[in-house]
């Protein structure tokens, strides 16, 4: 019985580790890992949280970001100033460096998914698409979860009241 239990252990952390990256995507040199979001009502706004890696040798520029599952995504930041939290979009696009990556992870960039078409309930999939600047379309899918996933080591989410006021 005891080598049943070792076997067993690894086996399971065998799964696991197969699960958290069974999300993530690549095309040509840009990389999208642990995308995912939190359960949120129809008519609601939903946030994303994923990252951004450029694994190529030329900046990536993330333009702008679609959902048939929202009336509108937008690329926002918050930011801890004085002991005040606030929110404001990202203007311009996010560039990222060859070898950099972008956390969208709580309190730091997000997507906002604005007047979300239905319910996200864990376990479902949220459908978006990354625009790049140089006209590139990446087409990824947000895990919705009741929080982060084990792989991103993220933090609980210090907006989670905020994203209900746009």
């Amino acid at each position: 019985m005891r080598r049943f239990v070792p076997t067993l252990t690894l086996a399971a952390l065998a799964l696991a580790s197969t699960v958290a990256v069974a999300g993530d995507y690549r095309v040509g040199g840009v990389e999208v890992r642990s995308p995912w979001t939190r359960p949120a009502q129809a008519g609601m706004n939903g946030v994303g949280y994923l990252t951004l890696a450029n694994v190529g040798t030329k900046p990536i520029k993330l333009a702008a970001v679609e959902s048939p599952a929202a009336q509108s995504v937008g690329l926002h930041e918050s930011k801890m100033t004085g002991g005040v939290m606030s929110m404001r979009p990202v203007t311009g696009g996010l560039t990222v460096a060859p070898g950099g990556k972008v956390d969208f992870a709580p309190g730091g960039y997000h997507l906002m998914l604005l007047g979300l078409k239905t319910t996200q309930s864990v376990g479902g999939k949220v459908p978006l698409t990354l625009v790049f600047a140089d006209g590139r379309r990446m087409k990824i899918e947000l895990s919705v979860e009741a929080g982060p996933p084990k792989a991103s080591g993220a933090s609980t989410d210090p907006m989670a009241g905020m994203h209900d006021h746009h």
